[in-house]
């Protein structure tokens, strides 16, 4: 049974700046190219990989690697799994409605209102349960040392503030400034152990002195390591 294509999806503007947040700009372009290439094709198997090199002037083997992982590598073919789930998703509800079609429609004892009522449900089941798979966390750094940064950090503003981060949105939010703001992982980790120590509500860019050497308090005493790793053990207590 051949499906009429579909000129547009649904095009959720937070997801996509959250899957892209670790892409520079060519990258980006070339992610939402393969995923507008996918789509116009509009069938189960994806992008075929002899017609790559047309699309975006190079082949899966050259593709950068931060892009191919965000496609399902099939042999010949390759997709974007989100996106081939919307595609099934669609096509399995115009066979139904066409199944339907075909039996006269359904039971005449069914008032317009309750098919609406069910279409909509349905609709709405269906998009509550994609986002909830879509939508996670992307840490800036992936190792066990920002991952535990981040989690005291978190705990800090609960015991001291009261403060948690409501939505999935807004921790990525915060994530994104303190990426911007610094340099590096260690800059990152350095900016949140400093913040945590001052008492600060927000996490601001942690600063050396021209001569390289880091700031020490006004008495020119500083907190050793011990110290701090003994203060960041009682928040997690």
């Amino acid at each position: 049974m051949t499906m009429s294509k579909a000129p547009a999806y649904q095009f959720y503007v937070q997801d996509f700046f959250t899957i892209v947040m670790n892409l520079n700009m060519e990258e980006r372009g070339l992610y939402i190219t393969l995923c507008a290439r996918q789509w116009a094709l509009f069938n189960e198997n994806g992008i075929p990989k002899k017609r790559l090199a047309l699309i975006v002037g190079c082949d899966w083997e050259n593709l950068p690697d931060v892009v191919k992982e965000k496609f399902v590598d099939n042999g010949d073919y390759f997709f974007n799994k989100p996106l081939q789930e919307t595609f099934l998703n669609m096509k399995s509800y115009k066979e139904k409605q066409s199944i339907n079609g075909q039996k006269g429609g359904r039971p005449k004892s069914q008032t317009k209102a309750k098919k609406r009522s069910s279409m909509k449900i349905e609709d709405r089941s269906m998009k509550i349960e994609d986002r909830k798979k879509k939508i996670e966390v992307v840490l800036p750094y992936d190792s066990e040392n920002f991952k535990n940064a981040w989690h005291n950090w978190k705990v800090y503003k609960s015991k001291e503030f009261g403060f948690k981060y409501k939505t999935v949105q807004s921790e990525q939010a915060a994530l994104v400034k303190l990426s911007n703001e610094t340099d590096n992982e260690q800059h990152a980790i350095q900016s949140i152990n400093n913040s945590m120590a001052n008492g600060w509500k927000g996490i601001f860019a942690h600063k050396e002195q021209k001569n390289g050497s880091k700031k020490n308090s006004k008495n020119g005493s500083q907190y050793s390591k011990e110290f701090i790793q003994e203060v960041v053990g009682d928040l997690q207590s």
